[in-house]
Order: C-alpha cells, then structure tokens, then sequence
C-alpha cells in the first residue's frame, strides 16, 4: 500500500496456513466438508483486509516542554495531528529511541490532540516520534500501518547529581582568590603559561614562545587559578561510564560562581564559558570512546588553565591509568583530585598519591559526593 503497509496479523497468518492445510488436505483425501471449510479461511481474510482499509496521509505537529530534563524527571510530548477523514478505529503508537533499546508506545485512539508522558531513568539523547497510525479489522486478522508526516524531537536527558561542597577557588599556591585582596589585585600579570585551545591570541608572549620553541601566553590574576578542570575516562561501557558522569554532574552543578572547564578523554570539550547547560549536554550525549588515549588526555592537563584539577576514572582502571592521571595534577600549583568511582576497591590501590593530590575512591557517585563532602579534600 502506498505511504503504508496492509497485510495480514500473526493470526491472520495462522488461518490462512491453517485453511490452505485443511482445504487441501480435505480435498487430497476425498473429503470435501472440511475442504470447503478450509477455503473459507481466504475469502474471510480478504475481507478482514478490506475492512482494515488504507489509511490516509496524517500530519503531525510535535512540540516537548522542556527540551532537556534531568534523569528520573518527566516531560510531557503534545501532539497534534492533522488527518484527512477515514482514520476512524485507527489507533496511534509512537516510537521512542535513545537510551536503551527502541520501544514503541501505544497511545490509543487517534485525536486531534494527543499528550503523553515521558520519564526516562537514564542520561542520554531520546528522540520521540516518528508516529504511525494503526488500524485492525474487528477480528483482529489484518493490520494496516502508516507513518505520519512528522519530525521526531530531540530530549536531552542529563545525569543525576548530587550535593557537593564548593570548592573555594583557589590561584597559584593554594590562595583563595574569592578573598577581597586577591580581587583587588585583579587584572595584575600573574606569568606564563603554555598555550592552550581557545586562548586569546592576544594574549600569546612572542618572545618567550620563539626562545621555548612553543607558544606561551600571559595571564592575569584573574584568570590564573580561578576554576577547575575536570577530566571524565569515557572509555568504558554505558554502566561505568553512567557512574563517572552522573559524578562530574555533581562536581559541574556545585560551584556556580567557579568557572570549570569539562574534558572527555575521547575529545569532546566544553570550556568554562559555556556555563553548567552546555556542560551537561556534554555529559548527557557522553558514550563510550574505548580507542581513546587517556595518557595523552592526562598530560594535556598541564597546559589546562591553572587552578585545581580533577580527573574521575572506573575503579576498575589499570594503575598505569591511575598513575598516568596523577602525575600532571602533581606539577600543578593548587591541591587537585583524582576520583576512582566504581564497585570494589581495585583501582590504584597500589599507589599512594604525591604531594599536592588527593585520592577519593567510592562505589557510587552517591558516595562520591559523601566522601567528598566528608573529606573536604581541597584543605588537607
């Protein structure tokens, strides 16, 4: 059929096998009752097509209320659909992709209105739609299907977070720059740095970059030190990978006046000045990255903008992994962390933190965030 599919159900299938075998083997055998009866069953199914009918072009116009919602929270999609007569008996299913496998949900009798909630249990990207309408004769042995004219929607879903203490933003040596002494110095040469991506080209010093044989650029007091850095491992599948991210979650959600630069070691990038949304969405459309090069995402810390840093990897990392993560945050200025998250208590736990490093390891970002809070590990 035409923008559509008519064709016979599971038990429309079954009376056809089932007369064909009977019709024949009646007739095979001499006995022609059970024949006739036999060959009923296709004129029956002819019908049963006929009365399901072919179902006109729908259109369909699909707005969400909110187009990003935190995992376990519930979005409502509105639906109005535009059909021409002879949609009467249709029914309308709406296919859900995104996170988990595909399901296809059953929203009953076509409207010209149609609401419906949805609350998804895990971060990801979840796209409604595209809508079909169905039709099924009264005995259930045809089916027709026609997709809608319709543009799915896109549903952000960002991971759970829990509460952390702010960490006191902190500059060269441990200071806290949020004091009214550090701000009144604002402004002030603070020293050199190598470059990094998307730093002001205004701000790179010639002549130290042409003597070093690399780019070095200049900050000031208020810039130096006054955010973090977060670093998430996404090689690993979605369980541990959830666990890491819905903790970054937490860390990016505690401290709206630190600015904190969010890295994935697969590559994905959102600086400081994109703000907590843009971090999330980040987070939110996070997947595995297995071939990523964790060692090299390390070592690009030390040319991450000064100030504390903070990289979360699964417990169940190689402690070439874990040592690999501790080894950049030692030459940095300020206190930083690496965070083990994940069931057992396996990762690094040969290794014993150099100085200026703190190491938090739990079995949940739950008690990540109670460890941390706890520990307060930015003052030890």
């Amino acid at each position: 059929m035409a923008g559509g599919t008519l064709r016979p159900t599971a038990r429309g299938w079954a009376l056809l096998v089932s007369g064909a075998v009977l019709s024949g083997g009646g007739l095979g055998l001499g006995y022609l009752a059970p024949g006739a009866l036999g060959a009923l069953a296709f004129p029956v199914v002819a019908l049963a097509m006929a009365l399901a009918g072919r179902l006109p072009p729908t259109r369909v116009g699909r707005r969400i209320t909110a187009p990003r919602v935190r995992a376990g929270e519930p979005v409502t999609v509105v639906l109005d659909v535009t059909a021409r007569k002879g949609t009467g008996r249709a029914t309308v299913a709406e296919r859900v992709t995104g996170v988990g496998a595909p399901v296809v949900l059953p929203l009953g009798p076509a409207h010209a209105r149609i609401r419906y909630e949805l609350t998804p249990q895990r971060r990801g990207v979840v796209e409604a739609g595209p809508l079909s309408l169905v039709r099924t004769d009264p005995l259930g042995l045809a089916r027709a299907v026609r997709a809608a004219d319709d543009v799915p929607v896109r549903l952000l879903v960002h991971p759970r977070h829990h509460h952390l203490a702010p960490v006191p933003a902190a500059g060269g040596g441990g200071r806290d720059t949020s004091s009214a002494s550090v701000r009144a110095s604002e402004g002030a040469f603070a020293g050199l740095r190598e470059h990094a991506p998307g730093d002001d080209v205004r701000q790179i010093h010639w002549r130290t970059s042409a003597r070093r044989g690399r780019l070095m650029v200049r900050e000031h007091a208020d810039s130096a030190g006054t955010g973090m850095t977060v670093l998430v491992d996404d090689r690993y599948g979605p369980d541990e990978l959830d666990l890491l991210v819905e903790a970054a979650a937490s860390i990016v959600r505690s401290g709206p006046d630190v600015p904190i630069e969010l890295r994935l070691a697969g590559g994905a990038r959102s600086p400081a000045a994109a703000g907590v949304t843009a971090h999330l969405d980040v987070l939110a459309e996070a997947v595995a990255r297995p071939g990523a090069d964790f060692p090299a995402a390390c070592a690009g810390l030390r040319s991450a903008p000064t100030g504390r840093a903070i990289v979360l990897l699964s417990t169940s990392a190689a402690d070439e992994d874990t040592a690999a993560a501790m080894r950049p945050l030692a030459a940095r200025h300020t206190v930083s962390l690496v965070g083990l998250i994940g069931p057992g208590d396996t990762g690094g736990g040969g290794l014993a933190p150099p100085a200026g490093v703190r190491l938090l390891r739990a079995a949940d970002p739950a008690g990540f965030a109670e460890r941390w809070n706890e520990s307060r590990w930015w003052a030890q």
